[in-house]
C-alpha cells in the first residue's frame, strides 16, 4: 500500500481525509512493529552475549602440554603442582 498524504482520501472509501479516518490506527500498527523488531534484536543480543560469556567462562584449555610434574588449574588458571 502506498503512503497517503494527511489530506487525501482515506484508502477504506469513506470519504474522509485520511487525517481523521485511519492515520492514527496506521501509525500505531507501524509502531507496534517496529517496537517488536526493536525488542527482537535486543533478546537477540542478549542470548548471544550470555551464550559468549557462558563458552569463555567454561574454558578448560591449558596452555600447552603439563610441564614435569605440574597439572592445570582452570578455577586458578595456571599449572600447580600434582
Amino acid at each position: 500500500m502506498q503512503k497517503l498524504g494527511r489530506n487525501e482520501p482515506c484508502h477504506c472509501g469513506s470519504g474522509k481525509k485520511y487525517k481523521n479516518c485511519h492515520q492514527k490506527e496506521d501509525s500505531q500498527k507501524e509502531s507496534s512493529k517496529k517496537s517488536t523488531l526493536m525488542y527482537g534484536l535486543i533478546g537477540l543480543f542478549v542470548i548471544i552475549t550470555a551464550f559468549a560469556i557462558y563458552i569463555t567462562m567454561t574454558k578448560d584449555d591449558a596452555p600447552g602440554n603439563a610441564p614435569e610434574g605440574k597439572v592445570w588449574s582452570p578455577e586458578h588458571g595456571h599449572w600447580h603442582d600434582k
